[in-house]
């Protein structure tokens, strides 16, 4: 068997494929890295969401009641029923 002497292309060609395919890698983590993060905070975005609409669900709730509008209307609002006389606690 006869061994060339020179340049051996075929080694060449597999460096350059085989670091190739290790860019492609490197890259595709990397994006999948970026995505998971992205998710993770639009997951805590959406559970802030959620219990911010669950607090104003309550909300909406308690104020369907005719006692508790009046409770605001008199404790907060400071108004008062005809015939009433509205008083404040001095501080």
């Amino acid at each position: 068997m006869k061994k060339r002497k020179g340049f051996n292309w075929f080694a060449l060609f597999m460096i350059v494929v085989v670091a190739y395919f290790a860019t492609v890698i490197i890259s595709q983590q990397m994006h999948l890295s970026h995505v998971s993060e992205t998710q993770h905070l639009a997951n805590k975005r959406l559970e802030a969401a959620q219990k911010e609409n669950e607090k104003l669900r309550k909300e909406y709730e308690e104020l369907q009641d005719l006692g508790n509008i009046e409770k605001i209307a008199r404790e907060d609002l400071g108004l008062a029923k005809d015939g009433e006389l509205p008083y404040q606690i001095s501080r």
